[in-house]
C-alpha cells in the first residue's frame, strides 16, 4: 500500500508507523503479540526482521514505544543504538531551508 501511495504522489514522502515494544534479552525470542496485539514482545532478531519488512514496504520512519517493556529503558536504548540502528541508516534529506530571523 505504501508503494502504491508513493506511485500516486510521486516523490518519496515520509511514511511512518509505530509499535509498542517489549524488547527482551534473548535475541532469538520470537515476535509475540501481547495485550491483544497492542504490544510486541520480541528479541533483537525479530525486531530486525520486522523493521526490514517495514522498510521493504516503504516505511521510512518508525516510532518504538518502550513504556510497556520489562527491561530498563537504558538497556533497551543501548541495544537499539548498538545492534539495530546501524542496520537502518538514516536517509538523506533535503538541504535545510535558509531561515531569515
Amino acid at each position: 500500500m505504501v508503494r502504491a501511495l508513493h506511485g500516486v504522489i510521486g516523490a518519496l514522502r515520509p511514511h511512518m508507523t509505530n509499535d509498542w515494544l517489549d524488547l527482551v534479552d534473548d535475541p532469538d525470542f520470537p515476535r509475540t503479540p501481547l495485550r491483544g496485539g497492542f504490544v510486541l514482545k520480541t528479541g533483537r532478531k525479530g525486531l530486525i526482521d520486522l523493521l526490514s519488512k517495514w522498510q521493504k514496504a516503504g516505511v521510512n520512519h518508525a516510532a518504538l514505544g518502550i513504556q510497556f517493556s520489562e527491561r530498563p529503558a537504558k538497556e533497551i536504548i543501548q541495544e537499539l543504538a548498538e545492534a539495530i540502528l546501524p542496520l537502518f541508516p538514516s536517509l538523506e534529506g533535503p538541504e535545510p531551508l535558509s531561515t531569515k530571523w
